[in-house]
């Protein structure tokens, strides 16, 4: 019998600090677009971000936020 092994990615699981600084960064880079479509999607992924921050927080059990 044949097993191949897969090459899998590691996956990154992000906390909700590290997502604010994501869309903190994804703020900065918009503040330097023109205005136009790519600043508007930067924008918008600095508040996608944001939120999947805060229902991170709020998700989290609070055992796990105490340490």
């Amino acid at each position: 019998m044949n097993v191949k092994k897969r090459n899998r990615t590691k996956v990154t699981f992000l906390t909700a600090d590290h997502l604010d600084e994501q869309a903190d960064a994804r703020a900065s880079e918009a503040k330097q677009l023109p205005e136009g479509e790519a600043r508007q999607n930067a924008l918008r992924n600095a508040a996608q971000l944001r939120v999947y921050a805060s229902m991170k927080r709020a998700l989290t059990p609070q055992t796990a936020r105490s340490k």
